[in-house]
């Protein structure tokens, strides 16, 4: 298996499965929309606040936040309608790898072209970040954060600051085993 030009030929495969991640009422995405459209939305009426005035400042934000909520809820519902997006999950004796599905790269591709068609240069850096974030992998010596939301059956992996996260999404069939054999490999308690 290959990720981020890392070879991986002498790891062994514990764990590879597909899932469809469902967007609309996903409480996992709608915080990354919050943080990632919602932080420069507030940056930039912040920014606008100071030659034009709180009000107008502030407006243009919530403008600019709700132009970006409208485009996030239409790509939700199409992505949803199709299936949800696409992922690849391989869990190794050495590393954790994530792979973004066809619909995930398109959904990508839409927004960067939808913000530069509108004019919006942070909608289209945010699709263009949506593309440099289509594939992950973590080595377990470096895991520093397990979260686990077990209604979801998801589990958060985090490298350290600034590295790309994973989400794992399982299903009703792994999510218990996968768990433990992250438990086991980071010797986090996550609850």
């Amino acid at each position: 298996m290959e990720a981020n030009g890392k070879s991986a030929s002498n790891e062994t495969i514990l764990f590879q499965w597909d899932h469809q991640i469902k967007m609309l009422f996903n409480p996992v995405l709608w915080g990354n929309f919050l943080v990632g459209f919602g932080t420069p939305a507030l940056l930039l009426g912040t920014a606008m606040s100071f030659p034009a005035g709180p009000a107008k400042g502030f407006l243009f934000s919530g403008i600019l936040l709700a132009f970006f909520f409208v485009i996030w809820v239409i790509t939700g519902i199409v992505m949803d309608l199709a299936g949800g997006f696409g992922a690849h999950f391989a869990i190794t004796d050495q590393a954790i790898y994530f792979a973004s599905g066809k619909g995930s790269k398109a959904a990508a591709n839409v927004a960067t072209v939808a913000g530069a068609l509108a004019g919006s240069l942070s909608a289209a850096g945010a699709g263009l970040l949506a593309r440099s974030e289509q594939d992950a992998y973590v080595e377990w010596a470096k895991v520093k954060k397990v979260k686990v939301r077990k209604g979801m059956r998801y589990i958060f992996i985090r490298e350290g600051f600034g590295n790309k996260p994973i989400g794992l999404y399982c299903n009703k069939d792994n999510f218990e085993k996968i768990l433990a054999l992250v438990r086991s490999k980071t010797g986090s308690g996550a609850a």
